[in-house]
């Protein structure tokens, strides 16, 4: 939803590409800010929508980002230029039985091996820490605190390494899931999801002007929460409990109809139904991109191959139409193609002129 004083989201991203603009030098005093969400394996959705951005060319439209659990790992890809390479991990390492293995849940009370992926996978697959750390492009995470007299939600990734893997780590803590909480800080934090799992408020306290969220799943249409199964409503507690404390147990208990509660603010703002909202009355514009309602998603623990390599290709998707650009598709999953674009070019290189044009191919 665009307010009457600012331009729309939409061209203000590509007006940035058209004119060179990068983030720091602007000619203009929008801020920009990408709000990710995360969602465990449902990540890949979000992951193809970041991708998309990074192979057209878009990444220097943006000023910062802001994510949650997954969101957050995948946009530490995409500041660093990363997100093609990030996604694949969704089906290369992702779903493999070294970081997801529902079996570990009854010998240590972790399905997912946080460690394995902050401190072995990424370093194996190239990502590039001080590219994180020295990254133009801001990027924060949002927290959970463990401790009922801790009111920090939300961290800066890339202060250092050492940081920047603990906070990494923080935010995708997913209670029972992922293990005990983990500390930045001296401090104990679990899944920021818990509290934002959506964080297009915290990107509104980042100063932002313009909020593109990316969702991992749509829009619930029926009116009401998701309703938990039986495992969430008999088991988790009780562990939740037995790993954490009682306040982080009422939190999870919440965190659903939080997460409602959230979500359907937000689609109010996006359908045209409320005005968002920003200290000081100062204007606001708010989109989402959310992937197609027939797609198939994953859930939060999905291994499938070939689920999750139809979730990239959904979000890359879902991307390509919210920006209303013709003639480009997604090929072998993690690939944006156009007609126009030479063979054999670098994707970024080949796609930004074919964006950049858009004005006289799109009518």
């Amino acid at each position: 939803m665009a307010s009457s004083a600012l331009p729309p989201l939409r061209e203000l991203i590509l007006d940035r590409l058209d004119s060179g603009s990068v983030p720091g030098e602007r000619d203009d005093d929008y801020k920009v800010v990408l709000a990710v969400e995360g969602g465990g394996m449902r990540g890949a959705v979000s992951s193809g929508m970041l991708l998309t951005l990074e192979q057209l060319g878009l990444r220097n439209s943006f000023d910062a980002v802001v994510g949650t659990s997954a969101g957050a790992i995948a946009g530490a890809f995409f500041v660093t230029g990363q997100g093609t390479s990030g996604s694949v991990l969704y089906y290369t390492v992702l779903n493999s039985e070294r970081f997801m293995n529902r079996r570990r849940l009854l010998r240590d009370g972790s399905v997912m091996d946080l460690d394995y992926l902050i401190d072995d996978a990424l370093d194996r697959h190239g990502f590039d820490w001080n590219d994180l750390v020295d990254s133009d492009i801001p990027i924060w995470a949002t927290v959970t605190p463990a401790d009922p007299e801790n009111d920090t939600r939300l961290f800066e990734v890339g202060v250092s390494e050492e940081h920047a893997r603990r906070v990494l780590a923080a935010t995708a803590c997913l209670p029972v899931i992922a293990g005990p909480s983990r500390f930045v800080d001296d401090e104990a934090y679990i899944d920021g999801g818990m509290l934002e799992a959506v964080p297009w408020s915290s990107a509104i306290d980042l100063g932002a002007t313009h909020v593109l969220v990316i969702r991992s799943r749509g829009f619930n249409k029926d009116g009401k929460p998701e309703p938990l199964n039986l495992f969430e409503r008999a088991t988790v507690p009780r562990l939740v409990k037995r790993m954490h404390n009682d306040h982080v147990a009422e939190i999870v208990r919440m965190s659903a109809k939080r997460f409602w509660n959230t979500t359907e603010a937000l689609r109010a703002i996006v359908e045209g139904q409320a005005m968002p909202l920003a200290g000081a009355g100062r204007p606001l514009v708010i989109d989402a991109v959310i992937p197609d309602a027939s797609a198939e998603l994953p859930d939060r623990l999905e291994i499938d191959t070939h689920v999750l390599m139809d979730a990239l290709t959904a979000g890359a998707q879902a991307m390509i139409e919210y920006l209303d650009l013709e003639g480009f598709a997604v090929e072998q999953r993690v690939v944006v193609t156009h007609p126009r674009a030479p063979v054999g070019r670098v994707r970024t290189t080949a796609l930004t002129p074919i964006v950049s044009s858009r004005r006289t191919w799109r009518r």
